[in-house]
């Protein structure tokens, strides 16, 4: 990933980076106008989270009106964006429900997703025009909610899995993300990712990162249109919130995606 401009609290992926039309990035934990937390919850939280967005917003040069997020709730749930979702004065930008991915291929509209150690990935289809953000936390991970969401994209937008670009975010690496021996059973027993279990004398790791690339070349994405940045949460505590890393008090980063209006 690389910096889009120094003076700005955001990361891009070079592979998306020149997409006509086409605007992603994922936020820091604070910029120049000090700490930019995706979290919220009834209450002030949701009007700090609404003030740290209208500072991406701005930085990225979209209408914080037109944000859209959901409820994540750690399952499968894609939800396709085909109108612009209600906006609620109670709630930072326009929530579309308990969902764990977010397609659209409306112009104006940015998806976010929120997260603090699991996987954000973004998907663009540059051909049919469809953009989509996923949560993928390790429930969502095994329940392979990646499989879910190029599924949707194809049977909704009549996109194509080899005409996809993909990027896989900020996240805790397998360095840091220590198991029990259930959840690493899990992962062994599903096809495809016993290879992303990392064990040794200190225990059972797992590579989520690494098991979401390999859902995404399963589904016939190519693998030089996957970009993963590399970034370890827990290890970067400097840069992005980790709620491993922080022991659960921490905030939310963001993953930002859409189609310029």
């Amino acid at each position: 990933m690389i910096t889009s401009r120094p003076a700005l609290p955001l990361l891009q992926f070079e592979l998306l980076n020149t997409c006509t039309g086409f605007v992603h990035a994922v936020s820091k934990r604070s910029g120049r106008h000090g700490e930019l937390d995706c979290a919220w919850s009834p209450g002030d939280k949701a009007g700090r989270m609404r003030r740290s967005l209208e500072t991406i917003a701005t930085a990225l040069e979209v209408d914080p009106a037109f944000l859209c997020c959901a409820r994540q709730v750690h399952g499968t749930g894609v939800k396709c964006i085909d109108a612009l979702p209600e906006l609620s004065p109670a709630e930072p930008c326009r929530v579309c429900g308990e969902y764990d991915a977010l397609i659209t291929d409306l112009p104006g509209i940015t998806l976010l997703i929120r997260v603090a150690d699991c996987v954000p990935i973004v998907l663009f289809d540059p051909v049919r025009r469809v953009v989509a953000v996923v949560h993928a936390g390790w429930k969502g991970t095994l329940a392979d909610i990646v499989s879910a969401t190029v599924e949707r994209m194809c049977d909704h937008y009549g996109c194509r899995a080899v005409d996809l670009l993909a990027g896989i975010g900020p996240s805790i690496g397998p360095c840091c993300f220590e198991v029990g021996a259930d959840v690493a059973e899990q992962f062994r027993r599903a096809p495809g990712w016993s290879d992303c279990v990392r064990a040794d004398l200190n225990g059972c790791r797992i590579d989520l990162p690494g098991a979401n690339r390999a859902s995404l070349l399963r589904c016939g994405v190519l693998p030089h249109n996957v970009e993963m940045s590399g970034y370890c949460t827990a290890c970067r505590l400097d840069i992005f919130f980790s709620h491993r890393g922080e022991q659960g008090n921490t905030g939310r980063f963001g993953l930002f995606a859409g189609l310029r209006a």
